[in-house]
Formats: structure tokens, C-alpha cells, sequence
């Protein structure tokens, strides 16, 4: 079953890892659009959601956010951390180094001790200006399936064919270990 997005800001849901979390969605409302095709994805495939494929400008996604922000402060419950999800990969965004210097300023205003989290594949580290605001954030998550680019190929599906398991550790290392890896383990054969 796909279940996509169809907000800017989502939840907040409660994560066993992060904690109570407010989502942001950078990704089209109605549409898959990432950099991977993951065998798991909740989002369905790329090819399903062939229309509606425009980011979410980044004033919208500035006032959307310190709205919601703010109503949460005002009702006693702010979230523990905003991540950064949604309908495919966020790093995707043409601004998203703008968008994150956004979401820093509006948590350092209006809830200081929340987090901000990035959840990515890590396609889009070859950018500087994405490595820079990951590395500014408090959780830079970043995913790795495999050590195997046959294995990724298979799972992922990198919509890339220069894809390189190789190329994205050398990538993920500049971060010197401030960084999350997240990895999806599977069972099963698959032929």
C-alpha cells in the first residue's frame, strides 16, 4: 500500500528513536520524487506518480513550519525534534540549504531545545551546499543498505547509473562521524 504526504508539515508522531516529531515534507504533496526507487518504500515507486512533481517553494515551507511551531509551544507540547522526510528524498530541493538555515533560525526563536533531523539517502552529498547544511544539523541521518552496489542496485534502485557505494562512504567520511547511519535489513532470497 502507498501512503504518501499530502502536507508540507505533518504529524507530530511520536518515534521511538526521536522522539515526538514534527515531519516536513520538501517533496511534491501528491508524488513520489527521489533519487532512489527502494524495494520498501512506504511512497510507492517513482513511476506511479508520473504528474505534480514541483518542491514545496521555501516560503511556504517557512511559514507552514513556524505556524505549526508555534501553535505547538502555545499548547505546552513542542517537539522533541522536526525531521526532514516526506514523499521521497528532501535533499533533493533546489534551496534546501535555505530551507534549513529557515527551520534553524525559527527553532532557535520559538523552541530551542528541539532538534532538527535529516533523514536521507545520501544521493545528493556530491552538493556542497547540501553537505553544509547536514552538517549543521543536530541528526544527520544517512542511509546505506548494502556495501555492495549490485546489492543497492537491486534494493534501491538508484536512479542514477553512476550510483557508487564506493563514492558515498568517501562522501559520508567528510563528516568526520557526525553523521547517523541507518541501514534496512532484509531476510529472505531473491532471485
Amino acid at each position: 500500500m502507498t501512503s504518501l504526504y499530502h502536507d508540507i508539515i505533518f504529524g507530530p508522531v511520536h518515534s521511538r528513536r526521536l522522539g515526538l516529531s514534527l515531519g516536513v515534507n520538501l517533496l511534491p504533496t501528491e508524488s513520489k520524487l527521489c533519487s532512489f526507487d527502494c524495494i520498501y518504500c512506504e511512497c510507492g515507486w517513482n513511476a506511479d506518480h508520473p504528474g505534480a512533481r514541483r518542491f514545496n517553494a521555501r516560503d511556504d515551507v517557512r511559514r507552514l513550519l513556524g505556524e505549526t511551531l508555534r501553535r505547538m509551544v502555545d499548547a505546552g507540547t513542542p517537539p522533541d525534534v522536526i525531521t526532514f522526510a516526506g514523499n521521497g528524498e528532501p535533499t533533493m530541493h533546489p534551496r534546501f540549504e535555505e530551507v534549513i538555515d529557515d527551520t534553524l533560525a525559527l527553532r532557535d526563536e520559538l523552541c530551542p531545545g528541539a532538534k532538527v533531523s535529516v533523514l536521507s539517502n545520501a544521493t545528493q552529498l556530491h552538493r556542497e551546499e547540501v553537505c553544509r547544511a547536514l552538517s549543521r544539523v543536530d541528526n544527520n541521518i544517512l542511509k546505506l543498505d548494502s556495501a555492495f552496489d549490485a546489492t543497492v542496485r537491486r534494493m534501491n534502485n538508484p536512479q542514477s547509473p553512476a550510483y557508487s557505494v564506493r563514492d558515498t562512504v568517501e562522501r559520508m567520511k567528510r563528516f568526520g562521524g557526525r553523521m547517523i547511519l541507518q541501514t534496512m535489513f532484509l531476510r529472505g532470497e531473491c532471485g
